[in-house]
Protein backbone atom coordinates (compact mmCIF):
# COMPACT_ATOMS: atom_id res chain seq x y z
CA UNK A 1 0.00 0.00 0.00
CA UNK A 2 1.71 3.59 -1.33
CA UNK A 3 2.27 6.17 1.51
CA UNK A 4 -1.24 8.14 1.85
CA UNK A 5 0.01 12.21 0.81
CA UNK A 6 -1.87 15.46 1.58
CA UNK A 7 -4.71 16.52 -0.89
CA UNK A 8 -3.40 19.84 -3.17
CA UNK A 9 -6.46 21.72 -3.40
CA UNK A 10 -5.29 25.33 -2.74
CA UNK A 11 -5.03 28.12 -4.77
CA UNK A 12 -3.42 31.23 -5.21
CA UNK A 13 -6.57 32.96 -3.60
CA UNK A 14 -6.57 29.88 -0.59
CA UNK A 15 -2.94 31.25 -0.15
CA UNK A 16 -4.19 35.02 0.12
CA UNK A 17 -6.73 34.53 2.40
CA UNK A 18 -5.35 32.57 5.19
CA UNK A 19 -2.36 34.73 5.90
CA UNK A 20 -5.29 37.45 5.87
CA UNK A 21 -7.23 35.75 7.82
CA UNK A 22 -4.32 34.89 10.04
CA UNK A 23 -3.60 38.88 10.50
CA UNK A 24 -7.30 40.02 10.69
CA UNK A 25 -8.18 38.53 13.43
CA UNK A 26 -8.73 39.65 17.57
CA UNK A 27 -5.63 42.21 16.43
CA UNK A 28 -7.85 44.17 14.85
CA UNK A 29 -10.21 44.11 17.39
CA UNK A 30 -7.65 45.26 20.04
CA UNK A 31 -4.83 46.80 19.36
CA UNK A 32 -6.29 50.35 17.92
CA UNK A 33 -6.81 51.33 21.68
CA UNK A 34 -3.99 49.45 22.79
CA UNK A 35 -1.50 50.87 20.60
CA UNK A 36 -2.75 54.36 21.41
CA UNK A 37 -3.10 53.82 24.67
CA UNK A 38 1.00 53.75 24.65
CA UNK A 39 2.18 56.42 21.87
CA UNK A 40 -1.35 58.85 21.18
CA UNK A 41 -2.03 58.98 18.08
CA UNK A 42 1.70 58.87 16.80
CA UNK A 43 0.87 54.89 16.86
CA UNK A 44 -0.37 55.66 12.94
CA UNK A 45 3.07 55.63 12.58
CA UNK A 46 4.11 52.82 14.76
CA UNK A 47 1.39 50.65 12.34
CA UNK A 48 3.52 52.13 9.30
CA UNK A 49 7.22 51.08 10.63
CA UNK A 50 5.89 47.81 11.26
CA UNK A 51 4.68 47.24 8.29
CA UNK A 52 7.52 48.23 6.56
CA UNK A 53 9.84 45.60 8.71
CA UNK A 54 7.27 43.01 8.13
CA UNK A 55 7.59 43.45 4.42
CA UNK A 56 11.21 42.98 4.71
CA UNK A 57 10.77 39.71 6.60
CA UNK A 58 8.26 38.62 3.92
CA UNK A 59 10.34 38.78 1.04
CA UNK A 60 12.74 35.94 2.84
CA UNK A 61 10.10 33.77 3.51
CA UNK A 62 8.33 34.28 -0.27
CA UNK A 63 11.06 33.11 -1.34
CA UNK A 64 11.56 30.18 1.06
CA UNK A 65 7.96 28.93 0.22
CA UNK A 66 8.64 29.03 -3.38
CA UNK A 67 11.55 26.58 -2.45
CA UNK A 68 10.13 24.67 -0.31
CA UNK A 69 6.54 24.55 -0.66
CA UNK A 70 5.57 22.33 2.32
CA UNK A 71 3.27 22.14 5.10
CA UNK A 72 4.63 23.30 8.69
CA UNK A 73 7.27 24.45 6.14
CA UNK A 74 8.44 27.36 8.87
CA UNK A 75 9.47 24.37 10.94
CA UNK A 76 11.98 23.06 8.17
CA UNK A 77 13.19 25.66 6.41
CA UNK A 78 16.66 25.92 8.54
CA UNK A 79 16.97 22.65 8.93
CA UNK A 80 18.65 22.50 4.94
CA UNK A 81 21.27 24.81 5.57
CA UNK A 82 22.32 24.79 9.43
CA UNK A 83 21.31 20.93 10.25
CA UNK A 84 18.98 19.62 13.08
CA UNK A 85 20.45 21.21 15.80
CA UNK A 86 19.73 24.88 14.95
CA UNK A 87 16.56 24.02 12.97
CA UNK A 88 15.08 22.04 16.03
CA UNK A 89 15.57 25.44 18.72
CA UNK A 90 13.98 27.99 16.24
CA UNK A 91 10.93 25.38 15.23
CA UNK A 92 10.82 24.58 18.85
CA UNK A 93 10.08 28.67 19.47
CA UNK A 94 7.79 28.72 16.55
CA UNK A 95 5.68 26.06 17.64
CA UNK A 96 5.13 26.95 20.77
CA UNK A 97 4.35 30.75 19.34
CA UNK A 98 1.71 29.28 17.02
CA UNK A 99 0.43 26.77 19.19
CA UNK A 100 -0.22 29.76 21.85
CA UNK A 101 -1.80 31.62 19.10
CA UNK A 102 -4.80 29.24 19.19
CA UNK A 103 -5.08 30.01 22.92
CA UNK A 104 -5.12 34.00 22.58
CA UNK A 105 -7.59 33.90 19.56
CA UNK A 106 -10.09 31.44 22.02
CA UNK A 107 -9.70 34.15 24.83
CA UNK A 108 -10.48 36.83 22.77
CA UNK A 109 -13.57 35.24 21.63
CA UNK A 110 -14.90 34.17 24.84
CA UNK A 111 -13.70 37.97 26.16
CA UNK A 112 -15.45 39.84 23.91
CA UNK A 113 -18.73 37.46 24.29
CA UNK A 114 -18.60 38.45 28.05
CA UNK A 115 -19.74 41.58 26.86
CA UNK A 116 -23.64 40.30 26.57
CA UNK A 117 -22.39 37.04 28.52
CA UNK A 118 -20.98 38.63 31.96
CA UNK A 119 -20.62 35.02 33.61
CA UNK A 120 -17.83 34.15 31.30
CA UNK A 121 -15.15 37.43 32.83
CA UNK A 122 -14.30 37.94 36.12
CA UNK A 123 -13.53 41.65 36.10
CA UNK A 124 -11.76 41.94 39.48
CA UNK A 125 -9.27 39.44 38.19
CA UNK A 126 -9.23 40.38 34.57
CA UNK A 127 -8.85 36.86 33.56
CA UNK A 128 -11.84 34.05 32.12
CA UNK A 129 -13.78 32.69 34.84
CA UNK A 130 -14.05 28.71 34.75
CA UNK A 131 -16.95 28.92 32.76
CA UNK A 132 -15.22 31.30 30.17
CA UNK A 133 -12.03 28.35 30.05
CA UNK A 134 -14.66 26.14 28.98
CA UNK A 135 -16.26 28.13 26.52
CA UNK A 136 -12.67 28.65 24.93
CA UNK A 137 -11.91 24.87 25.63
CA UNK A 138 -14.96 23.99 23.30
CA UNK A 139 -14.37 27.00 20.70
CA UNK A 140 -10.37 24.80 20.12
CA UNK A 141 -11.85 21.21 19.90
CA UNK A 142 -14.93 22.60 17.34
CA UNK A 143 -12.39 24.11 15.04
CA UNK A 144 -9.92 20.91 15.42
CA UNK A 145 -12.52 18.79 13.96
CA UNK A 146 -12.82 21.41 11.20
CA UNK A 147 -9.12 21.07 10.39
CA UNK A 148 -9.10 16.92 10.57
CA UNK A 149 -11.93 17.04 8.29
CA UNK A 150 -9.83 18.45 5.28
CA UNK A 151 -8.36 21.28 3.43
CA UNK A 152 -10.85 20.69 0.98
CA UNK A 153 -13.95 21.88 2.95
CA UNK A 154 -11.91 24.04 5.28
CA UNK A 155 -10.57 26.06 2.37
CA UNK A 156 -14.14 26.90 1.33
CA UNK A 157 -15.01 28.00 4.68
CA UNK A 158 -12.34 29.91 4.87
CA UNK A 159 -12.97 32.29 1.80
CA UNK A 160 -16.27 32.82 3.63
CA UNK A 161 -14.73 34.29 6.64
CA UNK A 162 -12.09 36.17 4.91
CA UNK A 163 -14.54 38.32 2.91
CA UNK A 164 -16.35 39.13 6.46
CA UNK A 165 -13.54 40.08 7.86
CA UNK A 166 -12.11 42.39 5.09
CA UNK A 167 -15.75 44.14 4.61
CA UNK A 168 -16.37 45.05 8.87
CA UNK A 169 -13.19 46.45 9.28
CA UNK A 170 -13.44 48.54 6.14
CA UNK A 171 -17.34 49.66 7.07
CA UNK A 172 -16.52 50.24 9.80
CA UNK A 173 -13.30 53.02 8.98
CA UNK A 174 -15.99 54.18 6.56
CA UNK A 175 -18.88 54.77 8.84
CA UNK A 176 -16.63 56.17 11.82
CA UNK A 177 -14.87 58.71 9.14
CA UNK A 178 -18.25 59.62 7.46
CA UNK A 179 -20.14 60.32 10.45
CA UNK A 180 -18.10 60.89 13.27
CA UNK A 181 -14.43 62.10 12.62
CA UNK A 182 -12.29 64.79 13.93
CA UNK A 183 -9.32 65.43 11.97
CA UNK A 184 -7.60 67.30 14.94
CA UNK A 185 -7.09 64.51 16.79
CA UNK A 186 -5.64 62.66 14.55
CA UNK A 187 -2.99 65.47 13.52
CA UNK A 188 -2.03 65.79 17.77
CA UNK A 189 -3.74 68.58 18.50
CA UNK A 190 -5.24 67.33 21.66
CA UNK A 191 -3.14 67.98 25.00
CA UNK A 192 0.20 66.52 24.66
CA UNK A 193 0.18 66.53 20.48
CA UNK A 194 0.61 64.03 18.11
CA UNK A 195 3.47 61.84 20.17
CA UNK A 196 2.29 62.55 23.57
CA UNK A 197 4.59 59.61 25.25
CA UNK A 198 7.49 60.07 23.26
CA UNK A 199 8.98 58.82 19.77
CA UNK A 200 10.29 55.98 21.46
CA UNK A 201 7.25 54.58 22.80
CA UNK A 202 6.74 54.24 18.65
CA UNK A 203 9.32 51.29 18.97
CA UNK A 204 8.99 49.85 22.35
CA UNK A 205 5.12 49.93 22.09
CA UNK A 206 4.89 47.68 19.30
CA UNK A 207 5.05 44.27 20.94
CA UNK A 208 2.78 45.00 24.30
CA UNK A 209 -0.07 46.98 22.06
CA UNK A 210 -0.62 44.29 19.81
CA UNK A 211 1.04 45.63 16.55
CA UNK A 212 3.45 43.20 15.74
CA UNK A 213 0.88 40.07 17.07
CA UNK A 214 -1.53 41.63 14.27
CA UNK A 215 0.93 41.20 11.07
CA UNK A 216 2.56 38.08 12.62
CA UNK A 217 -0.21 35.93 10.34
CA UNK A 218 1.17 36.49 7.35
CA UNK A 219 3.20 33.26 7.57
CA UNK A 220 -0.16 31.42 7.22
CA UNK A 221 -0.20 30.38 3.97
CA UNK A 222 3.42 29.28 4.24
CA UNK A 223 2.12 26.35 6.32
CA UNK A 224 -0.33 25.53 3.84
CA UNK A 225 2.40 24.87 1.04
CA UNK A 226 2.21 21.12 0.71
CA UNK A 227 -1.64 21.20 0.07
CA UNK A 228 -1.58 23.86 -3.10
CA UNK A 229 -1.94 22.77 -6.23
CA UNK A 230 0.72 25.19 -7.53
CA UNK A 231 2.66 26.37 -4.75
CA UNK A 232 5.67 27.02 -6.55
CA UNK A 233 4.10 30.28 -8.17
CA UNK A 234 1.10 30.55 -5.72
CA UNK A 235 2.38 30.63 -2.37
CA UNK A 236 4.57 33.76 -2.78
CA UNK A 237 1.97 35.33 -4.56
CA UNK A 238 -0.64 35.03 -2.24
CA UNK A 239 1.37 36.40 1.19
CA UNK A 240 3.03 39.06 -0.16
CA UNK A 241 -0.53 40.36 -1.64
CA UNK A 242 -1.75 39.66 1.86
CA UNK A 243 0.56 41.83 3.91
CA UNK A 244 0.67 44.93 1.42
CA UNK A 245 -3.84 45.07 2.00
CA UNK A 246 -3.23 44.09 5.48
CA UNK A 247 -0.52 46.85 6.31
CA UNK A 248 -3.15 49.35 4.82
CA UNK A 249 -6.33 48.00 6.53
CA UNK A 250 -4.56 48.70 9.81
CA UNK A 251 -3.11 52.09 9.14
CA UNK A 252 -6.53 53.13 8.26
CA UNK A 253 -8.48 51.46 11.17
CA UNK A 254 -6.04 53.40 13.49
CA UNK A 255 -6.59 56.53 12.02
CA UNK A 256 -10.55 56.17 12.30
CA UNK A 257 -10.25 55.35 15.60
CA UNK A 258 -8.27 57.98 17.01
CA UNK A 259 -9.84 60.35 15.16
CA UNK A 260 -13.57 59.00 16.56
CA UNK A 261 -13.37 59.20 20.15
CA UNK A 262 -16.29 60.78 21.71
CA UNK A 263 -13.75 61.94 25.10
CA UNK A 264 -17.08 63.50 27.01
CA UNK A 265 -18.80 60.08 26.44
CA UNK A 266 -15.97 57.88 27.56
CA UNK A 267 -15.60 59.81 30.55
CA UNK A 268 -12.01 60.76 30.25
CA UNK A 269 -9.89 63.95 29.71
CA UNK A 270 -9.28 64.39 26.10
CA UNK A 271 -5.34 63.52 25.22
CA UNK A 272 -5.04 61.35 28.39
CA UNK A 273 -4.92 58.31 25.76
CA UNK A 274 -3.39 55.98 28.72
CA UNK A 275 -6.58 56.72 30.77
CA UNK A 276 -8.67 55.75 28.04
CA UNK A 277 -6.83 52.53 27.30
CA UNK A 278 -7.42 51.44 30.83
CA UNK A 279 -11.59 52.51 30.83
CA UNK A 280 -14.37 50.69 30.04
CA UNK A 281 -13.03 50.73 26.91
CA UNK A 282 -10.45 48.80 26.94
CA UNK A 283 -12.74 45.41 26.94
CA UNK A 284 -14.33 45.90 23.63
CA UNK A 285 -12.66 48.95 21.92
CA UNK A 286 -14.45 49.37 18.71
CA UNK A 287 -17.93 48.75 20.01
CA UNK A 288 -17.42 50.98 23.20
CA UNK A 289 -16.31 54.19 20.44
CA UNK A 290 -19.52 53.32 17.86
CA UNK A 291 -22.07 53.43 20.93
CA UNK A 292 -20.47 56.88 22.36
CA UNK A 293 -20.71 58.78 19.20
CA UNK A 294 -24.88 58.60 19.96
CA UNK A 295 -24.98 58.19 16.03
CA UNK A 296 -28.60 55.84 15.41
CA UNK A 297 -27.06 54.13 12.75
CA UNK A 298 -23.30 53.63 14.63
CA UNK A 299 -25.36 52.16 17.09
CA UNK A 300 -26.66 49.97 15.31
CA UNK A 301 -23.28 49.08 13.58
CA UNK A 302 -21.83 47.83 17.14
CA UNK A 303 -23.96 44.97 16.83
CA UNK A 304 -22.22 43.82 13.87
CA UNK A 305 -19.00 44.67 15.35
CA UNK A 306 -19.84 42.37 18.66
CA UNK A 307 -20.27 39.93 16.20
CA UNK A 308 -17.31 40.11 14.25
CA UNK A 309 -16.12 39.91 17.68
CA UNK A 310 -16.60 36.22 17.22
CA UNK A 311 -15.79 35.63 13.76
CA UNK A 312 -12.67 37.23 13.36
CA UNK A 313 -11.12 35.56 16.06
CA UNK A 314 -12.29 32.54 15.23
CA UNK A 315 -11.08 32.18 11.48
CA UNK A 316 -7.94 33.14 13.12
CA UNK A 317 -8.40 30.28 15.49
CA UNK A 318 -9.24 28.05 12.47
CA UNK A 319 -6.39 28.78 10.78
CA UNK A 320 -4.27 28.39 13.90
CA UNK A 321 -5.34 25.05 14.90
CA UNK A 322 -3.80 23.77 11.11
CA UNK A 323 -0.80 26.09 11.79
CA UNK A 324 0.02 24.17 14.99
CA UNK A 325 -0.48 21.16 14.09
CA UNK A 326 0.82 21.35 10.95
CA UNK A 327 4.34 22.75 12.71
CA UNK A 328 4.70 19.29 15.08
CA UNK A 329 4.35 17.54 11.63
CA UNK A 330 6.98 19.27 10.19
CA UNK A 331 8.68 18.22 12.98
CA UNK A 332 8.10 14.58 12.66
CA UNK A 333 8.79 14.66 8.36
CA UNK A 334 12.01 15.73 10.06
CA UNK A 335 12.49 12.94 12.57
CA UNK A 336 12.63 15.61 15.12
CA UNK A 337 10.06 13.75 17.04
CA UNK A 338 8.37 10.84 16.99
CA UNK A 339 6.80 9.63 13.39
CA UNK A 340 3.50 9.17 15.18
CA UNK A 341 3.57 12.58 14.68
CA UNK A 342 3.74 13.00 10.79
CA UNK A 343 0.39 10.33 9.91
CA UNK A 344 -1.84 11.27 7.74
CA UNK A 345 -5.60 10.32 8.36
CA UNK A 346 -6.39 8.02 5.44
CA UNK A 347 -9.89 9.24 4.66
CA UNK A 348 -9.06 12.68 5.09
CA UNK A 349 -5.68 13.46 3.91
CA UNK A 350 -4.86 15.55 6.64
CA UNK A 351 -1.84 15.12 9.40
CA UNK A 352 -4.58 14.11 11.92
CA UNK A 353 -2.16 13.28 15.46
CA UNK A 354 -0.17 16.59 15.16
CA UNK A 355 -3.48 18.72 15.07
CA UNK A 356 -4.82 16.81 18.28
CA UNK A 357 -1.49 16.79 20.03
CA UNK A 358 -1.54 20.48 19.04
CA UNK A 359 -4.98 21.46 20.23
CA UNK A 360 -4.15 19.56 23.60
CA UNK A 361 -1.15 22.19 23.97
CA UNK A 362 -3.11 24.93 23.61
CA UNK A 363 -5.53 23.69 25.99
CA UNK A 364 -3.27 23.41 28.57
CA UNK A 365 -2.08 27.29 27.78
CA UNK A 366 -5.69 28.22 28.90
CA UNK A 367 -4.95 27.30 32.65
CA UNK A 368 -2.59 29.24 34.21
CA UNK A 369 -3.80 32.91 33.07
CA UNK A 370 -6.11 32.96 30.80
CA UNK A 371 -6.46 36.96 29.82
CA UNK A 372 -5.46 38.10 26.58
CA UNK A 373 -2.40 40.39 26.60
CA UNK A 374 -0.34 37.87 28.80
CA UNK A 375 -0.91 34.88 26.34
CA UNK A 376 -0.68 37.59 23.72
CA UNK A 377 3.20 38.61 24.60
CA UNK A 378 4.49 35.48 25.05
CA UNK A 379 2.95 34.03 22.08
CA UNK A 380 4.38 37.06 19.97
CA UNK A 381 7.93 36.63 20.98
CA UNK A 382 8.50 33.33 20.51
CA UNK A 383 7.12 33.57 16.95
CA UNK A 384 9.62 36.15 16.50
CA UNK A 385 12.12 33.53 17.43
CA UNK A 386 11.44 31.25 15.11
CA UNK A 387 11.77 34.08 12.46
CA UNK A 388 15.50 34.18 13.14
CA UNK A 389 15.60 32.13 10.46
CA UNK A 390 14.73 33.15 6.77
CA UNK A 391 17.47 35.69 6.03
CA UNK A 392 20.46 33.44 7.23
CA UNK A 393 18.59 30.04 5.79
CA UNK A 394 18.05 31.85 2.26
CA UNK A 395 21.48 33.81 2.54
CA UNK A 396 23.39 30.49 3.07
CA UNK A 397 21.25 28.23 0.35
CA UNK A 398 22.62 31.30 -2.23
CA UNK A 399 25.91 30.17 -1.28
CA UNK A 400 25.69 26.55 -0.92
CA UNK A 401 22.73 25.57 -4.03
CA UNK A 402 22.75 28.67 -6.40
CA UNK A 403 21.07 26.67 -8.75
CA UNK A 404 18.11 26.10 -6.80
CA UNK A 405 14.82 27.08 -8.87
CA UNK A 406 13.63 29.69 -7.07
CA UNK A 407 10.07 31.20 -8.15
CA UNK A 408 10.58 34.07 -6.65
CA UNK A 409 13.54 35.81 -6.58
CA UNK A 410 13.87 39.12 -4.07
CA UNK A 411 15.84 42.46 -5.98
CA UNK A 412 18.69 43.28 -3.66
CA UNK A 413 18.52 39.87 -1.72
CA UNK A 414 21.93 40.94 -0.37
CA UNK A 415 20.15 43.70 1.47
CA UNK A 416 16.89 42.42 2.39
CA UNK A 417 18.13 39.09 3.90
CA UNK A 418 19.94 40.67 6.49
CA UNK A 419 17.35 43.56 6.86
CA UNK A 420 15.03 40.47 7.86
CA UNK A 421 17.32 38.94 10.23
CA UNK A 422 17.54 42.38 12.45
CA UNK A 423 14.39 43.35 12.42
CA UNK A 424 13.26 40.12 14.05
CA UNK A 425 15.81 41.21 16.72
CA UNK A 426 14.51 44.85 17.02
CA UNK A 427 11.06 43.16 17.63
CA UNK A 428 12.22 40.83 20.22
CA UNK A 429 14.44 43.85 22.01
CA UNK A 430 11.52 45.52 21.87
CA UNK A 431 9.17 43.53 23.95
CA UNK A 432 11.43 44.56 26.79
CA UNK A 433 13.86 42.60 29.27
CA UNK A 434 10.79 40.35 30.81
CA UNK A 435 9.77 39.02 27.76
CA UNK A 436 13.04 38.41 26.63
CA UNK A 437 14.17 36.87 29.62
CA UNK A 438 11.25 34.58 29.55
CA UNK A 439 12.08 33.57 26.30
CA UNK A 440 15.84 32.18 26.25
CA UNK A 441 14.54 30.51 28.91
CA UNK A 442 11.75 28.76 27.32
CA UNK A 443 14.12 28.18 24.37
CA UNK A 444 16.80 26.65 26.39
CA UNK A 445 13.97 24.59 28.54
CA UNK A 446 13.27 22.51 25.22
CA UNK A 447 16.76 21.20 23.49
CA UNK A 448 16.58 17.66 25.74
CA UNK A 449 13.46 16.75 24.03
CA UNK A 450 15.81 16.76 20.57
CA UNK A 451 18.21 14.59 22.69
CA UNK A 452 15.86 11.96 24.13
CA UNK A 453 14.83 11.54 20.58
CA UNK A 454 16.00 9.84 17.63
CA UNK A 455 18.59 12.42 17.26
CA UNK A 456 20.95 11.36 20.24
CA UNK A 457 22.18 8.89 17.28
CA UNK A 458 23.49 11.62 15.60
CA UNK A 459 25.04 12.97 18.87
CA UNK A 460 26.72 9.53 19.76
CA UNK A 461 24.86 9.27 22.78
CA UNK A 462 22.84 5.75 24.06
CA UNK A 463 19.53 6.13 25.53
CA UNK A 464 20.62 6.16 29.18
CA UNK A 465 23.65 8.32 28.40
CA UNK A 466 20.92 11.43 26.90
CA UNK A 467 18.39 10.80 29.79
CA UNK A 468 21.16 11.48 32.42
CA UNK A 469 21.71 14.86 30.24
CA UNK A 470 18.49 15.74 30.12
CA UNK A 471 17.55 15.43 33.95
CA UNK A 472 21.40 17.12 34.63
CA UNK A 473 20.57 19.87 32.09
CA UNK A 474 17.16 20.13 33.37
CA UNK A 475 18.68 20.88 36.99
CA UNK A 476 20.98 23.38 36.23
CA UNK A 477 18.35 25.47 34.83
CA UNK A 478 15.94 24.87 36.96
CA UNK A 479 18.24 26.08 39.40
CA UNK A 480 19.97 29.16 37.89
CA UNK A 481 15.67 30.23 37.13
CA UNK A 482 14.67 30.22 40.33
CA UNK A 483 17.84 31.90 41.90
CA UNK A 484 16.85 34.65 39.47
CA UNK A 485 13.00 34.95 40.11
CA UNK A 486 13.28 33.92 43.80
CA UNK A 487 15.45 37.14 43.93
CA UNK A 488 18.21 35.22 46.01
CA UNK A 489 20.72 37.07 44.55
CA UNK A 490 18.90 40.40 45.13
CA UNK A 491 20.95 41.46 47.84
CA UNK A 492 24.06 41.68 45.51
CA UNK A 493 22.04 44.86 43.80
CA UNK A 494 20.16 44.85 40.30
CA UNK A 495 23.46 45.23 38.27
CA UNK A 496 25.68 42.52 40.14
CA UNK A 497 22.81 40.15 40.37
CA UNK A 498 21.85 40.46 37.35
CA UNK A 499 25.68 39.39 36.21
CA UNK A 500 25.95 36.31 38.27
CA UNK A 501 22.61 35.23 37.22
CA UNK A 502 23.53 35.97 33.24
CA UNK A 503 27.22 34.74 33.28
CA UNK A 504 25.34 31.26 34.85
CA UNK A 505 22.65 30.86 32.35
CA UNK A 506 25.58 31.98 29.50
CA UNK A 507 27.91 28.74 31.29
CA UNK A 508 24.90 26.41 30.77
CA UNK A 509 24.66 27.60 27.14
CA UNK A 510 28.31 27.15 25.86
CA UNK A 511 29.24 24.23 28.03
CA UNK A 512 26.33 21.83 26.18
CA UNK A 513 27.68 23.20 22.89
CA UNK A 514 30.79 22.71 23.57
CA UNK A 515 29.89 19.18 25.20
CA UNK A 516 27.81 18.14 22.14
CA UNK A 517 30.55 19.11 19.89
CA UNK A 518 33.08 16.40 21.67
CA UNK A 519 30.36 14.11 22.54
CA UNK A 520 29.62 13.96 18.50
CA UNK A 521 32.76 13.88 17.14
CA UNK A 522 32.79 17.20 15.80
CA UNK A 523 29.54 16.77 14.02
CA UNK A 524 28.78 20.04 11.56
CA UNK A 525 25.46 19.89 13.23
CA UNK A 526 27.07 21.55 16.48
CA UNK A 527 28.77 24.13 14.44
CA UNK A 528 25.84 25.36 12.72
CA UNK A 529 24.06 26.14 15.46
CA UNK A 530 26.93 28.00 17.37
CA UNK A 531 25.74 31.17 16.03
CA UNK A 532 22.55 30.59 19.00
CA UNK A 533 24.02 31.10 22.41
CA UNK A 534 25.78 34.41 21.20
CA UNK A 535 22.76 35.79 20.36
CA UNK A 536 21.21 34.72 23.05
CA UNK A 537 23.50 36.21 25.53
CA UNK A 538 23.94 39.30 23.80
CA UNK A 539 20.15 40.47 23.11
CA UNK A 540 19.66 39.60 27.01
CA UNK A 541 22.18 41.19 28.42
CA UNK A 542 21.85 44.54 26.16
CA UNK A 543 17.96 43.67 27.08
CA UNK A 544 18.55 44.20 30.88
CA UNK A 545 21.10 47.22 30.36
CA UNK A 546 19.60 49.02 27.55
CA UNK A 547 16.56 52.00 27.73
CA UNK A 548 14.10 48.92 27.70
CA UNK A 549 15.39 47.16 31.00
CA UNK A 550 14.61 47.63 34.67
CA UNK A 551 17.63 49.86 35.42
CA UNK A 552 16.79 53.12 36.57
CA UNK A 553 19.58 54.53 35.02
CA UNK A 554 20.20 52.21 31.66
CA UNK A 555 23.93 51.89 30.83
CA UNK A 556 23.02 51.99 27.55
CA UNK A 557 20.54 54.99 26.97
CA UNK A 558 18.21 55.33 24.09
CA UNK A 559 18.85 55.44 20.97
CA UNK A 560 22.63 54.13 21.34
CA UNK A 561 21.03 50.94 22.31
CA UNK A 562 19.83 50.17 19.83
CA UNK A 563 22.80 51.00 17.76
CA UNK A 564 24.31 48.32 19.49
CA UNK A 565 21.96 45.39 19.29
CA UNK A 566 22.05 46.47 15.66
CA UNK A 567 25.80 45.84 15.05
CA UNK A 568 26.20 42.98 16.81
CA UNK A 569 22.92 41.36 15.23
CA UNK A 570 24.73 41.95 12.10
CA UNK A 571 28.10 40.13 13.18
CA UNK A 572 26.07 37.20 14.76
CA UNK A 573 24.13 37.25 11.06
CA UNK A 574 27.09 36.84 9.26
CA UNK A 575 28.56 34.42 11.29
CA UNK A 576 25.20 32.03 11.11
CA UNK A 577 25.79 32.38 7.71
CA UNK A 578 29.27 31.43 7.20
CA UNK A 579 28.82 28.46 9.58
CA UNK A 580 25.76 26.59 7.23
CA UNK A 581 27.24 23.67 5.44
CA UNK A 582 25.32 21.77 3.03
CA UNK A 583 23.20 19.27 5.31
CA UNK A 584 22.43 15.50 3.07
CA UNK A 585 18.69 16.78 2.84
CA UNK A 586 19.81 20.01 0.65
CA UNK A 587 21.99 17.85 -1.30
CA UNK A 588 19.28 15.33 -1.85
CA UNK A 589 17.54 17.69 -3.33
CA UNK A 590 20.35 19.17 -5.63
CA UNK A 591 20.48 15.79 -7.07
CA UNK A 592 17.28 14.26 -6.94
CA UNK A 593 14.50 17.50 -6.83
CA UNK A 594 11.83 18.03 -4.14
CA UNK A 595 10.33 15.18 -2.40
CA UNK A 596 6.41 14.33 -3.02
CA UNK A 597 4.39 15.07 0.44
Amino acid sequence: MGQVRLRRALTVLDYFMLSLTGMVGSGWLFAALGAAGYMGPAAILSWVIAGILFIFMVFSFAELGGLFPFSGALARYNHYSHGVLSNYILAWAYALGAITTVSVEAIAIVEYASYYAPALWNSKLGVLTPLGVAAAAALIMAFLLIQVIGVNIYGWFNRFITAWKLIVPLTTVILLMALYFHPDYVVGHLPGGFAPYGYAAVFSGMITSGIVWAYQGFRQGLEYAGEGKNPQRDVPLGVITAILVTVLLYILLQIAFIGAVNWQAAGVKPGDWQALASSDWQAHPFVSEAVATGIPLLIAFSYILLSDAVISPAGTLAVYVGTAGRNLYGMGRMNYIPSLFSRIHTRFQTPWIALLIGSIIALAFLVPHPEWYTVMSYSTVATLYGYLMAGITNHALRRLAPDLRRPFNPPAWQLFYPLSFLVAVLLIYWSGWSYVNALIITVLIGLPLLILGPYRDAMKMTRRSSVAFAIIYWVLLTLIVLTWYLGWLSGLGPILSFIAYWISLSLLQVGVMVYLWFKSGGHPDVKAASWIPPFNILIGAISYIGSLGPLSTPLIPYPWDYLVITLITLAIYYYAVRVAYETPDLREIKLRGLPIE
